[in-house]
């Protein structure tokens, strides 16, 4: 079995973070907004700037002002202490001697991806990396988990994605693979109801294995 972990939300407490940077970034550049951030959560940084540049008419170039919010975000992220969700070592523990192989997938730029484990102390834990500068469609689209089932040598009845957002779901699933919703109170607003099982937090996910079986591999709900 193999499982494909989004980072945002999942490994690390960070949507708020990327709500609070984007405003700082907009707030630097003379723009004040009461945009609801948990809208955007899960999609592509990059094409949040762009339509900010349309909506605004800022005079910079998207990838630019995404680069920046992201040196904003990871330098909030170490001032702050920003820690992980309740129980992901635990569950990285539990998986590691199960003999499972783990990877991260998310829409995330690698510069980002790689600061986040790094500060986590996680990244050797994970056979393969997939960041947002690796696919052409982010999630939604389901480029991401077939990639780290490529890089894994896993097929679709191997692998399983935890995610927390909608969009991240709906990857998961368009990738053909089952997808474990995780509710994440900082993640909010997030409809996770297409999600294959619901956990509230990452220790339930064990809760998903009886015997020596998932329950995706039985066919149980």
């Amino acid at each position: 079995m193999n499982f494909i972990f989004d980072m945002d939300g999942v490994l690390i407490n960070s949507e708020p973070l990327h709500a609070r940077s984007r405003i700082a970034v907009l707030e630097s550049l003379g723009v004040k907004t009461d945009m609801d951030m948990s809208e955007v959560i899960g999609s592509s940084t990059l094409a949040f700037w762009e339509n900010m540049i349309k909506k605004y008419g800022i005079k910079a170039m998207a990838s630019n002002l995404e680069h920046i919010q992201m040196g904003v975000l990871i330098d909030m992220m170490k001032k702050e202490k920003c820690r992980p969700p309740e129980g992901l070592f635990e569950l990285l523990d539990a998986l590691d001697g199960m003999g499972i192989a783990m990877a991260v997938g998310s829409s995330s730029r690698r510069m980002l991806v790689e600061a986040v484990l790094d500060y986590l102390g996680i990244t050797s834990r994970f056979n393969a990396i997939i960041t947002g500068d690796d696919v052409k469609n982010l999630k939604p689209a389901p480029d991401i988990y077939l990639l780290a089932m490529e890089r894994l040598g896993a097929d679709k009845d191997r692998a399983v994605a935890v995610e927390d957002s909608r969009l991240g779901v709906a990857a998961a699933l368009a990738a053909g693979i089952p997808c474990i919703g995780y509710s994440n109170p900082t993640s909010p607003n997030q409809d996770l109801s297409a999600a294959t099982y619901r956990v509230d937090s990452l220790l339930q996910v064990l809760d998903l294995r009886q015997g020596d079986r998932w329950l995706w591999e039985t066919g149980e709900k």
